[in-house]
């Protein structure tokens, strides 16, 4: 239970960390990176993976299909650009509410099974930091802070969902369906990270894309993908 009550205390990094560099002209730049580089890295590396290993080839038209829908929807009707970019972030964090399900899932097996990594109730605490600093970093700039708290408190329910209902939840995780669902949602965040609107002045909301984000490039982006880059590894190790 201890293990249990850590993954969902860990969640409040994320509003901690954003009040203690909230002024630094710098922040917003080292977290881009991060985010792109574990964020990219969980969801190439382990969810897609996985995925297809259970979903067959449909989970990469899937995957496309998440990345690139919105943007042609946003396209063809331009009126609707921030309904269908506001309606695209809730799928991605749909996807950030089944990983730390599942998350809750893997805790509840690694108390029942006696053959389970020690290292893994740190590492689902550990995947907790990066997840908990997107909902600040995608939810921020369209809904704001109260709306950053909801999608947190959210996480931790799911994260406690899915520790109460366990191994029920192994048929399910292991469907076709869920696989599917996983891939598109996982394109959908992809999306949302490679498209994320940020708040200038008069709060006033522009959309970034990648290219956009990374303009400018300089040592506190390197920073952010060094500290990503170390923080996969690190996951990677005690994962096994």
């Amino acid at each position: 239970m201890s293990y249990l009550i850590l993954s969902v205390a860990v969640l409040l990094v994320a509003p901690l960390i954003e009040r203690l560099f909230r002024n630094s002209p710098h922040f917003e730049q080292v977290l881009s990176t991060f985010l792109m580089v574990v964020l990219g890295g969980i969801i190439f590396v382990e969810l897609l993976p996985l995925s297809y290993q259970v979903g067959g080839w449909l989970v990469i038209p899937l995957v496309i299909l998440g990345l690139t829908g919105p943007t042609l929807i946003e396209k063809l009707f331009r009126k609707s650009a921030n309904e269908t970019h506001q309606l695209t972030l809730l799928v991605g964090f749909s996807g950030l509410l089944l990983h730390t399900m599942i998350d809750g899932a893997s805790l509840h097996e690694y108390y029942q099974v006696n053959s389970a990594s020690q290292w893994l109730p740190l590492a689902i605490a550990l995947h907790r930091i990066p997840v908990a600093l997107t909902v600040l970093w995608i939810i921020r700039p369209v809904f704001g802070l109260k709306a950053v708290w909801l999608s947190l408190v959210s996480l931790g329910l799911f994260t406690i969902f899915g520790y109460v209902v366990g191994v029920e939840m192994e048929h399910t995780m292991t469907s076709q369906a869920f696989a599917w669902l996983q891939s598109f949602v996982s394109g959908t965040l992809l999306h949302v990270l490679l498209h994320r609107p940020h708040r200038h002045h008069h709060n006033e909301e522009h959309e970034h894309n990648l290219f956009q984000q990374f303009k400018g490039w300089g040592k506190y982006h390197a920073s952010g993908v060094l500290l990503g880059t170390a923080t996969l590894l690190v996951l990677a190790q005690i994962h096994k």
